[in-house]
């Protein structure tokens, strides 16, 4: 079933420090990890976005999007396919999260719309998987334009639903959606448990 009115955007934009690598080229099976994402969670959307600065994604099914901003903050990623997608709300993730489960996706999407739908996960956001509508686009450009780049930073701005904890669990048990592979020990790990 296709979530009506969502587009999916990953975000493909980050420096990759710790990995020394670019997180959205990093091989998987049947091409990137960003691949392995969109094939995993594409046909619940009726728009894939992919957003960042000079991404090169050989796919017909993806709409790659430039950040509008130079600064480097997964919030440029997330105003870039804002202002972008053809739906009025997207669906963030990061590029390095290959675990978000379907059902944490439908709960959010599914709860009270507001500017951001938010988990919070052991008493913190996680933004980079969560829902933000076009809505939230002003304050985004207003925190941006004051110096601002936490990804949180405007949340004070805007509406924001806090999806809690134990309702997090209830579709994640083991909170699998929100593990990063930020260095190449995490990747290495995921790749072997993806080859079994």
């Amino acid at each position: 079933m296709i979530l009506k009115g969502v587009s999916l955007l990953v975000l493909a934009g980050g420096k990759s420090s710790r990995m020394g690598f670019p997180k959205y080229l990093l091989p998987a099976s049947g091409g990137t990890v960003t691949d392995h994402i969109i094939d995993r969670l594409g046909s619940m959307f009726s728009e894939v976005i992919v957003a960042g600065r000079g991404i090169v994604m050989n796919r017909t099914d993806t709409r790659v999007v430039e950040d509008v901003r130079i600064k480097r903050t997964p919030l440029v990623g997330v105003l870039s396919g804002i202002l972008a997608a053809e739906n009025p709300r997207v669906f963030a993730i990061g590029c390095d999260m290959p675990f978000v489960r379907k059902q944490l996706i439908r709960r959010l999407v599914f709860e009270t719309v507001s500017d951001v739908v938010v988990p919070v996960v052991r008493g913190y956001f996680e933004p980079l998987c969560a829902v933000y509508s076009s809505s939230a686009a002003k304050g985004i450009q207003r925190y941006l334009d004051a110096g601002g780049s936490k990804v949180t930073g405007f949340f004070s701005s805007v509406t924001v639903t806090e999806v809690n904890e134990s309702a997090v669990r209830a579709v994640d048990p083991l909170l699998e959606s929100f593990i990063n592979l930020n260095t190449p020990r995490d990747y290495a790990k995921w790749s072997s448990a993806a080859a079994e």
